[in-house]
């Protein structure tokens, strides 16, 4: 393994003087909230695997504690869906594993710098690689479907390894603009995607895919009315973006589902499975409808096998039917 070169996590982020006074873009208390997550991500990457990721449990179990309304949003989706291990004794079961993983995979997120391109392939099997060289031999880019579970984070740049051309998250913004800038930059330097922010709308993603670049869109959180086609999801209707349809249908390129899951031993699997292919012979609407049911099912079916690793913590059906 080549040696790791320290200054991918020293710099800029450590040492962090928390004493001085903030630029003039920058409020105190965002200027603090900055310097903080570079220390943090200075700590994590300072210490032995083991322990960061043994203290990425605990800092889960902390924010289950201090967070009570994300536990509630996460306690009202699970007896909201269709899922038997949700309910009661398991439901609580379920919900420490879920704030356990997202604890452990901010660690595993903010340790990306000191993984060398084998460490990362060594950490993440994949399979299902013939789907994406087909798509890729189409000469049209790929587009693949996934959501917030397993290590998403991990996969950009695992998947970036097998890729001829760039590999660009479609994100949403996150609503504190120094988190944003943070997650933003570090994905950047340190899991190789160049993120495209799905509210610039089509022509960026056009372009992207005219050049050979992998698009990966998160396709499981909730959109608004006139967003979005209301699809079933864990058993209830839940509104979903029609985004991504549309391009399929507009472009004639097929979607490829693809999800990772931790392991038990702390290693993770991705699979990339068979491509869901655009009906342009269908009424537009019916076509776009179709196919973002054939999207979510998909997200539900990597859902299933592993709960514990799906952010419920989303308020996933806040969007209701009209008349509900």
């Amino acid at each position: 393994m080549p040696p790791i070169d320290g200054r991918l996590f020293f710099q800029p982020c450590f040492p962090v003087d928390l004493v001085a006074s903030p630029p003039p873009s920058l409020s105190r208390s965002s200027f603090f909230l900055e310097k903080s997550l570079s220390l943090g991500r200075s700590f994590f990457c300072l210490i032995p695997e083991k322990v960061a990721l043994f203290l990425g449990a605990r800092i889960g179990d902390i924010l289950r504690l201090l967070l009570p309304d994300k536990v509630r949003i996460m306690r009202e989706n699970l007896a909201l869906s269709d899922l038997s291990s949700g309910k009661g004794s398991s439901g609580r079961v379920l919900g420490r594993k879920i704030f356990r993983h997202f604890g452990i995979l901010g660690v595993e997120f903010l340790r990306l710098p000191v993984l060398s391109d084998d460490m990362v392939r060594q950490r993440m099997s994949i399979e299902g690689l013939s789907h994406f060289n087909e798509a890729y031999a189409r000469g049209k880019g790929v587009i693949l479907l996934s959501g917030h579970i397993g290590n998403w984070e991990m996969s950009l740049r695992r998947i970036d390894l097998e890729a001829p051309g760039k590999v660009r998250p479609v994100i949403r913004r996150i609503k504190n603009p120094v988190v944003h800038k943070f997650v933003d930059d570090h994905r950047r330097r340190y899991g190789n995607g160049e993120s495209i922010l799905a509210d610039l709308g089509v022509r960026p993603l056009v372009k992207a895919l005219s050049k050979g670049d992998v698009l990966v869109v998160l396709l499981d959180q909730n959109a608004g009315l006139g967003e979005g086609e209301f699809v079933p999801f864990f058993g209830r209707q839940a509104c979903t973006y029609s985004s991504l349809a549309k391009l399929s249908l507009l472009l004639g390129i097929p979607v490829l589902p693809a999800s990772s899951y931790r392991l038990p031993d702390g290693t993770h699997h991705a699979t990339i499975h068979p491509p869901i292919l655009p009906v342009p012979d269908l009424p537009p609407e019916d076509g776009v409808r179709i196919l973002t049911s054939l999207y979510t099912r998909a997200i539900e079916e990597m859902i299933r096998p592993h709960p514990e690793q799906w952010i419920w913590m989303h308020r996933r059906w806040k969007t209701r039917p009209p008349g509900s």
